[in-house]
């Protein structure tokens, strides 16, 4: 039976992942050959380009693959693989696209709270993070630190404390592996500064107090970041 026909079968990303080194192992994909394009693998496990997505990124993770931007998806040879009885050594961890979704729900939910609940000092401090993110446009650590409190402040300022726990929880999901193997290759100034201009949609919305119009704004942002796992070019442009 295939791993992808097991009831239940935990993380769908893990599944198709375990499937693909599984081929790999028996030889169906050899070292030095280059793996289907994404939409065909897509097509022939029936699942969608996210989880595809996702499975190469552990597979990459675990040695298995090499994942040359814009050329393709290359097998490693089986000397740098790492495995544990044959299965795979990443365990447990949440996908990327599914902490992007639970971010959009729990993240939005905590910007339209934040919009009639905030305190003004609450506000004034907003406005000083997102002028901090403006001038760290080039001071990647000094940036991620203002971006973290940017996004707990408004988890704090929504006044519910199981919504700020989550929401500090999903941030602190993107110290994954996973996560840092595809985000680290968006990092660049012209994101930052799309970021700064989510942000300070967002902070508008928030200090306007318009709830519907700071929930929009939080949606979109997230929306902004699960874009960027969908374009980087994993495929050659001809395989897409």
């Amino acid at each position: 039976m295939s791993i992808l026909d097991l009831p239940g079968g935990g993380r769908r990303y893990l599944q198709v992942a375990q499937h693909l080194a599984d081929q790999i192992t028996q030889g169906t994909y050899k070292a030095g050959e280059r793996l289907p394009p994404e939409r065909e693998l897509s097509q022939q496990l029936d699942v969608s380009r996210t989880t595809i997505r996702e499975a190469l990124l552990a597979l990459e993770i675990m040695r298995f693959i090499e994942i040359r931007v814009g050329a393709g998806v290359f097998v490693l040879g089986e000397h740098l693989r790492d495995t544990d009885g044959g299965q795979l050594a990443v365990k447990g961890e949440t996908g990327p696209y599914e902490v992007l979704e639970a971010r959009r729900l729990i993240e939005g939910q905590s910007a339209y709270l934040a919009a009639t609940r905030a305190t003004e000092a609450q506000i004034e401090e907003m406005a000083s993070i997102v002028q901090r993110m403006e001038g760290a446009i080039h001071n990647v650590p000094a940036f991620d630190a203002a971006d973290a409190e940017f996004h707990a402040l408004i988890a704090a300022a929504s006044g519910n404390s199981v919504i700020e726990a989550y929401a500090v929880h999903l941030w602190w999901m993107r110290n994954s592996a996973l996560w840092s193997r595809w985000y680290d290759q968006t990092r660049n100034p012209e994101n930052r500064r799309r970021t700064i201009d989510d942000h300070q949609r967002i902070f508008r919305a928030l200090q306007n107090r318009r709830p519907e119009a700071a929930r929009t704004a939080m949606q979109l942002h997230i929306d902004v970041l699960t874009d960027r796992l969908m374009e980087l070019q994993l495929s050659p442009p001809d395989a897409k």
